[in-house]
């Protein structure tokens, strides 16, 4: 039943990203619940993914981070405190991750073996970082 439900979602997912206007992301629901699996797929992505911009421990305090920082760029957002530029919401971390923020953070969408259900344990695992981990 789980995987039923979780393979609409993904659908319905798939076929707003595709169709005309934006869903407003605050809107958008989590299908994956937060569990010790979860979490755990998000945590192997992250530190693949994300790492090396916002740090082991979502700081922003990673390496490519504190290149970019001296050479004058913005600086990666701190995952773990509570003061959230682009939003809270599941939905909003969401299309963050899949949509990127402009030249500093690319977006997911289209990298290989990345699809909706692995953006999704993502969330789960930066909403566990800090601040955010009770919303």
């Amino acid at each position: 039943m789980h995987r039923a439900l979780l393979a609409a979602a993904l659908t319905a997912l798939l076929t707003s990203c595709a169709a005309g206007p934006r869903e407003d992301p605050r809107a958008l629901k989590n299908p994956i619940p937060p569990t010790p699996e979860s979490l755990a797929n998000g945590k192997r992505l992250y530190d693949r993914l994300c790492a090396e911009c916002h740090g082991p421990t979502g700081h922003g305090d990673g390496e490519t981070a504190k290149k970019l920082a001296a050479a004058g760029a913005p600086k990666s957002p701190d995952l773990t405190d509570d003061k959230w530029d682009h939003g809270s919401t599941d939905g909003e971390i969401f299309f963050d991750i899949r949509d990127g923020l402009g030249s500093t953070m690319k977006g997911l969408n289209g990298r290989p073996g990345i699809g909706p259900e692995e953006m999704w344990h993502l969330v789960n695992y930066v909403r566990s970082l800090g601040a955010h981990a009770s919303k």
